[in-house]
């Protein structure tokens, strides 16, 4: 205990007390060495703060870096199901594409098959004329 806390602890004994110290009594000693007492537990218990802030930093940290891991692969999977969905997608509309093709490839053959078909019946009855014709004229007798 330093001159001055000395003096006031006295001072404040004898104001609200009445009870007359001096500098060398062993009350004094006892209230310094419980106040030396109370630093060192005070030094302890500001210590095992302070280690335990510290503590709780890290496990914040280490909270962080598995939040951060845990959200990295939630998005990883996240992407690969959206990947997948738009490659069904895709695939879906290109097999429309393809079908869509095909029936416009239809649609351009048939008056193809028209004209021919028309063609063929043309010559077949042109054909069956003649014949007729030839028949009817070149009668062998």
């Amino acid at each position: 205990m330093t001159e001055l806390d000395k003096g006031s602890l006295i001072g404040e004994l004898a104001r609200r007390y009445a009870i007359r110290m001096d500098d060398n009594d062993p009350a004094i000693a006892i209230v310094a060495l419980n106040r030396l007492v109370l630093e060192h537990a005070m030094e302890e218990l500001s210590g095992a703060v302070i280690r335990r802030i510290a503590e709780f930093e890290t496990s914040v940290l280490k909270v962080e870096q598995r939040a951060g891991k845990l959200l990295a692969l939630e998005l990883a999977e996240a992407a690969a199901r959206i990947r997948a969905e738009l490659r069904n997608d895709i695939d879906g509309a290109g097999i429309k594409a393809a079908h869509l093709v095909y029936l416009v490839d239809q649609a351009h053959k048939r008056p193809t098959r028209v004209r021919w078909l028309s063609a063929g019946l043309v010559l077949a009855a042109a054909l069956f004329l003649a014949g007729v014709w030839i028949g009817a004229h070149c009668h062998v007798h």
